[in-house]
């Protein structure tokens, strides 16, 4: 929900005299309150959405979405991602940017989201145990690849508690005119072996 739609929604629900009782507004308020205490801070996360078109993955387009704040993204066991880091990242779209174009290629395809963190300016890049190796490595400022801790996999379905992070899950990847362009030239040139 955007600042704007909340304070319409908290002008409506504290200024309008209805027959609800004052535990029923009392409630309401609460969960304003809630809500609020939940959305990012708009300096380091910008946009709640961040889209990133990559230059090295057949010209794809990813889509994230904001899942939570104060944790870091972790699988339906609640363990956390193997992850490839960034430092002094400017805010989360950024982190977005770097996450799609400043690793290699087969990094950029089996993202799973990022974790952005605030007061750090750390942005972690986020992949299924065993995807980061000596290959591919060199491109972050850090990773956890080589320590023995389990990592997580499959899609982001919990959080773990963390302070000034904010979790962020890849919801969709498509091609863009190019990408579409290349497929359709490699399928053509695929049939007429066919032939």
């Amino acid at each position: 929900m955007n600042t704007f739609t909340k304070a319409i929604f908290l002008m409506l629900a504290t200024g309008s005299v209805s027959a609800q009782n004052i535990g029923t507004r009392g409630a309401l308020r609460a969960q304003v309150a809630e809500a609020n205490l939940n959305s990012p801070p708009e300096k380091c996360v910008p946009d709640t959405r961040p889209q990133t078109k990559s230059k090295n993955a057949d010209k794809t387009r990813f889509r994230f979405n904001y899942e939570k704040g104060d944790v870091v993204c972790a699988d339906k066991n609640g363990v956390r991602y193997e992850v490839g880091e960034f430092d002094k990242v400017k805010d989360s779209d950024q982190c977005a940017e770097m996450c799609t174009n400043d690793t290699t290629t087969g990094l950029s395809n089996v993202i799973r989201g990022f974790n952005y963190n605030c007061n750090t300016r750390i942005c972690q890049c986020l992949y299924d145990e065993g995807t980061i190796g000596a290959n591919n490595a060199s491109k972050f400022d850090s990773t956890n690849y080589e320590n023995r801790n389990r990592k997580g996999i499959g899609p982001i379905k919990k959080f773990v508690r963390s302070t000034d992070d904010y979790c962020f899950k890849l919801v969709g990847a498509e091609l863009t005119g190019e990408g579409l362009e290349l497929f359709q030239k490699t399928h053509m040139y695929l049939q007429s072996f066919d032939a």
